[in-house]
């Protein structure tokens, strides 16, 4: 029976009209670590009344563009349509509406399950990996989706259509090359986990060498080459470099126990100079000790399937990032149990194309969902949540640290707010990731947090869009009149860089004001492997 780690929406019908405390959409601007944060409660001001667990976000900045933005998370259409919806931004992230273009059914609740979401390089196409309803019991169905307009009504068009055995967490990621045979076409990734891989080898990467023809072909590629306990982890997480270099990073089960969910496992990080198009795709990268594809960067790592953070399940996370101007730099994020029941994150660095690695440049100790990038002018993004405090005065600390040397960093606090509240509904509570990424010098990222309206909840400022009240620090409905419960809810964070280039037409991109961006969702997630 395959270990599948679903979200609430993920185990369908109404779950999606679930309440929940206080999490929402918000933007926020930063300028380094010293600089301005500007928070934007992702929530439209439309939907003041809405009430959901909006965890488990994705956010996709448009390069061409980036003042078009979309993301995501379980957000269920507020018309109970057939669809379910995304959050659309087009100056931006300063205002946020939302789009039904995502294939669902009214009978489960107008929601999606898993969902992750990329634009290409410079074709304006949206992708998207979800999981799809309807399916039956524990069978998860993968769709790879594609739009040429985020912003139209138009459903998004299915390219792949897959359950067999189920197919778990998918998480996608695109780019246009900018040189070789497949130059100028969409590069499409989807790190999942696919319990029809034989040998218990799920570790997946689908993808497609143009994305953006009319019927892109997807091949299927098992990047697991060691026979795994049972399965591998939920996250597989791809990234792709513009020379043609993809890589991916996943958690290698080693051993695992179904009674109690306490298992070890390798961190296997794969590599394909040639995106994906050699003979054997992602066997560029072989463990000299072994001689398999992958090099195991981290072995026996600690984990356990059923374990909690607050009210946050863990179970292993993992994140790799590439240097946008030379390939052979790479950074690896990963959590591990420890001795003393505590739960760590770990970051390490590779400058030789992942063969080998440096020793631990950053630990934090009870942090989860490591998201990170780099931008074009080296400096590493990190995002990440913390718990802090004890019992009831315990916290979620939503933080961004930047870096150049992964010695001395520099950190913002993006939010810091209740663990308690509001009570989980389902799980994921916060969700088994969040996202950030680049573009230019500019990150973008976006988490999911309490949503209470409360100045000293988020101590470089917050803007919402839906009504609240600050005096009394509470949300209001449409219409401010009673108060509603504090909600789980997208909250979506840019910070400002240093170096920020902005473009030359200044007034025809009001974004220009504010460098790094990083989104961050306080609503609800989904997890795979679960």
């Amino acid at each position: 029976m395959p270990s599948s780690r679903k979200s609430a929406p993920a185990r369908k019908k109404k779950d999606a009209t679930r309440k929940s405390g206080e999490k929402r959409a918000q933007t926020q601007k930063v300028k380094d670590a010293a600089a301005k944060v500007l928070i934007v409660n992702m929530i439209p001001k439309s939907l003041s009344g809405e009430d959901h667990q909006d965890s488990e976000p994705s956010l996709a900045v448009n390069p061409s563009n980036p003042l078009q933005i979309a993301a995501s998370a379980f957000t269920p259409d507020p018309s109970e349509g057939p669809r379910a919806p995304i959050y659309v931004s087009a100056d931006g992230g300063n205002t946020w509406t939302l789009n039904s273009i995502v294939p669902s059914t009214v009978a489960d609740g107008s929601v999606t399950g898993d969902i992750t979401l990329a634009f290409g390089t410079s074709s304006n196409f949206l992708y998207a990996g979800i999981i799809r309803f309807p399916f039956p019991g524990e069978r998860t169905r993968l769709n790879i989706l594609r739009t040429k307009d985020f912003q139209s009504a138009e459903m998004m068009k299915v390219l792949v259509d897959r359950m067999g055995k189920g197919v778990d967490q998918p998480y996608i990621a695109a780019a246009t090359f900018a040189a070789g045979s497949g130059k100028k076409k969409d590069r499409v990734y989807v790190g999942d986990n696919d319990f029809n891989a034989d040998s218990g080898r799920t570790a997946t990467i689908d993808q497609t060498l143009n994305g953006a023809d009319t019927k892109p072909g997807f091949t299927t590629n098992r990047i697991e080459s060691r026979p795994p306990s049972s399965q591998d982890g939920p996250p597989i997480r791809p990234a792709i470099h513009s020379d043609g270099t993809v890589y991916g990073v996943f958690h290698s089960w080693r051993s695992f126990n179904n009674s109690s969910g306490e298992g070890t496992a390798d961190v296997v990080v794969v590599r394909d100079d040639k995106g994906g198009a050699s003979p054997k795709p992602f066997t560029d990268l072989a463990d000299p000790s072994d001689h398999n594809a992958g090099i195991r960067v981290v072995r026996g790592a600690k984990f356990n399937f059923n374990g909690v953070l607050g009210l946050q399940r863990t179970g292993g996370d993992v994140g790799i990032a590439l240097d946008p101007k030379n390939s052979d730099i790479v950074y690896v994020a990963y959590n591990d149990d420890q001795p003393d029941g505590g739960y760590a994150l770990h970051i390490l660095r590779s400058t030789d194309r992942g063969q080998t690695w440096s020793p631990e440049l950053k630990r934090v100790n009870n942090a989860l969902n490591p998201a990170m990038a780099i931008n074009t002018v080296g400096k590493l993004g990190l995002l990440y949540q913390q718990l802090t405090g004890a019992g009831a005065s315990q916290q979620w600390v939503t933080k961004f640290e930047t870096t150049t040397n992964g010695t001395s960093w520099s950190a913002l606090t993006l939010a810091q707010v209740p663990a308690n509240r509001p009570p989980k509904q389902f799980d994921p509570y916060l969700g088994d990731y969040e996202h950030l990424m680049a573009v230019g010098k500019d990150f973008y990222g976006i988490f999911s947090a309490n949503n209470t309206p409360k100045k000293a909840n988020f101590p470089n400022d917050v803007v919402y869009q839906r009504n609240v009240n600050w005096e009394t620090n509470t949300l209001l409905p449409r219409r401010n009149h009673a108060a509603l419960s504090p909600i789980a809810q997208l909250s979506i964070a840019n910070c400002c860089a240093a170096a920020f280039s902005c473009p030359s037409d200044r007034a025809a991109n009001p974004g220009c004001q504010r460098a790094d961006r990083i989104a961050n969702s306080g609503a609800g997630s989904v997890s795979s492997g679960r």
